[in-house]
C-alpha cells in the first residue's frame, strides 16, 4: 500500500548562471520519483546574504506533491545540488545551486541535517513571501498560523524584484 501524498515546498536559489541553473533545478524537481510539481512562485532578484561581495541571486519557491518521506526528499534534493555542481565551500558564498526544503506536511522535524519547517522561513523575504504566493492559507506547523499572517516578522528583507513565472532569455 503506497503513502498517502505529502504537499512540500521547496526553495531554489542561485547566483552563478542563475537564470538557467534554477531553470534546470525546476527540471530536476519534476523528474525527482513520486513527487509531482504543482505550481511555481515568480522568480525573484535578490541580493546576497552575509558575504555582500558576490552576484545577486535567483530565488523562488515550488510546490511539490510527494509520497518520498522528507529524508528521501532531502536525498533527492542534494543529489540535484550535486549534478548542478554545487560546492559547499562558504558559508553563504556563490553557489551554483541552493535547495531548501521549507515545509513538508505538518512534519516538525529536528535533525542535525533536516530541519522543517526550516529554520530560516519566517525570517528572510526571499523564502516566505515566494511561499506566500503560491501557499497563503498554509499553516506553519508548530505556530498554526497562516504563513501570510507571519510576514511582519521577517528581519531580512533582501528582495529587489520580481518576474512572474520564467524569464525569458
Amino acid at each position: 500500500m503506497s503513502e498517502p501524498p505529502t504537499w512540500s515546498y521547496i526553495a531554489i536559489g542561485s547566483n552563478i548562471d542563475a537564470e538557467r541553473n534554477v531553470a534546470r533545478a525546476i527540471t530536476l524537481i519534476a523528474d525527482v520519483r513520486e513527487t509531482e510539481l504543482r505550481r511555481q512562485s515568480s522568480w525573484y532578484t535578490t541580493s546576497p546574504w552575509g558575504i555582500e561581495e558576490q552576484a545577486d541571486f535567483v530565488n523562488l519557491v515550488v510546490e511539490v506533491e510527494t509520497t518520498l518521506s522528507a529524508r528521501s526528499l532531502l536525498e533527492a534534493t542534494q543529489a540535484i545540488e550535486a549534478r548542478l555542481m554545487r560546492k559547499r565551500a562558504m558559508a553563504n558564498g556563490p553557489r551554483t545551486i541552493d535547495l531548501d526544503i521549507l515545509l513538508f506536511g505538518d512534519l516538525i522535524l529536528d535533525e542535525p541535517d533536516l530541519r522543517i519547517p526550516h529554520p530560516a522561513l519566517t525570517h528572510r523575504d526571499f523564502m516566505l513571501l515566494p511561499l506566500v504566493e503560491i501557499a497563503p492559507g498554509t499553516l506553519h506547523p508548530g505556530s498554526d498560523r497562516p504563513l501570510s499572517a507571519l510576514t511582519d516578522e521577517i528581519r531580512y528583507r533582501q528582495i529587489l524584484s520580481k518576474k512572474p513565472g520564467a524569464p525569458t532569455a
